[in-house]
């Protein structure tokens, strides 16, 4: 005789899969239209196109403002007059946040954000069917410097994502994975020097002190920290990593490497993160409108929303062991490690009010 906990257990695998089904969008037959569009409709299209984009469904950050915008439809529009598609560079952290996870690898959390990413290239489809294509930009230089994260680890965890997207077919929306370690070496004539000073300069300002805590923060949520420090220790460790990144991030930005050609930014993060914000940028939500978690931070489940729904989640450190939850034995559906089960969580008795804990990426700001 069958149990009623078998039965609600295999009640939940069947909403799982369909969950997973439904989110995992074919592009396999994706192909570019045969008739380009007319010359004079290139700014009404690249408009609409770029519109489609910033949509609120994808964006995590209020509309850019105009001057912004018109930044951004330059891109668009130069895409669109050559009727290809609009391309994408998203950042993309080089690791799981161990912190979190015990494994390298990704897992649902990039799953789902790689589905989210279809979606919204869907979404401008709909108004341009050249679309989107993504390139995934792995930061491993700042990590390496700011936290002196072993190799093997982001080695590891680049090479699972590039796996992921051939199983998920998505060659066609990501077209191509490029590691800041490619070109960062040429920061090391002279421009990290450079960084360093302003740096210094802008962090002696009185009215930066709260951001350098922040930023701080930030870091504490990534590093390991060795559990015989102590708390004065630890701090002290915190405003060093995130020092060095910031050193990182302007050194890149100095060099122009972010503004060579008609490549549109993008980031998993409202911009908060750096010292100096960077403009044009795409600050887009992860795996569903209302998460903004980046992929890296946890492992992936999905949630109980309370309505009926299961919808994408990121387990971070601080949400383990909070909230109900139950694992949930699935088929053979992605074929790679780390797919072979879900968790599945329940907030409701948790008290828990929202996604606070969402936006610091895999690196020490």
């Amino acid at each position: 005789m069958t149990s009623k906990r078998k039965l609600n257990q295999d009640g939940l695998k069947d909403r799982v899969v369909t969950e997973i089904r439904n989110r995992w969008l074919n592009m396999s037959n994706t192909e570019l239209p045969a008739n380009p569009v007319l010359s004079e409709q290139h700014g009404v299209v690249a408009r609409t196109a770029l519109d489609a984009m910033l949509t609120r469904r994808f964006r995590v950050t209020k509309l850019p403002d105009a001057e912004e915008y018109d930044l951004l439809l330059d891109r668009v529009t130069h895409w669109v007059s050559r009727n290809e598609p609009i391309r994408i560079t998203l950042g993309y952290a080089p690791m799981k946040n161990q912190n979190a996870v015990d494994y390298s690898h990704c897992d649902w959390s990039e799953f789902f954000a790689l589905c989210h990413l279809a979606a919204w290239n869907r979404k401008v489809q709909a108004v341009y069917s050249p679309g989107l294509t993504v390139r995934l930009v792995f930061d491993d230089s700042s990590v390496l410097l700011a936290n002196g994260t072993a190799r093997s680890y982001m080695d590891e965890y680049i090479q699972s994502v590039r796996k992921l997207i051939r199983a998920m077919r998505y060659e066609r929306l990501i077209v191509g994975i490029v590691r800041h370690s490619s070109f960062s070496w040429l920061f090391r004539f002279g421009l990290l020097q450079l960084a360093r000073r302003k740096v210094r300069q802008w962090e002696q300002q009185p009215e930066n002190q709260q951001q350098i805590q922040t930023m701080a923060e930030y870091a504490r949520r990534n590093l390991l920290a060795p559990s015989q420090l102590g708390v004065e220790d630890e701090t002290t460790r915190c405003l060093e990593a995130s020092h060095r990144y910031r050193v990182y991030f302007e050194a890149l930005r100095m060099s122009g490497v972010t503004r060579i050609g008609k490549n549109i930014v993008a980031m998993y993060m409202d911009g908060a993160q750096h010292h100096v914000p960077f403009r044009p940028a795409l600050h887009l939500a992860t795996l569903h409108k209302e998460m903004v978690t980046q992929p890296w931070q946890g492992a992936g489940a999905l949630q109980d929303n309370g309505r009926g729904r299961l919808v994408p989640y990121v387990m971070t450190a601080s949400r383990l062991g909070k909230y109900a939850s139950e694992n949930v034995q699935l088929p053979e559906l992605v074929g790679l490690p780390g797919f072979h089960q879900i968790q599945v969580v329940d907030e409701s008795r948790s008290g828990h009010t929202g996604d606070a804990e969402s936006v610091s990426p895999q690196k020490a700001a």
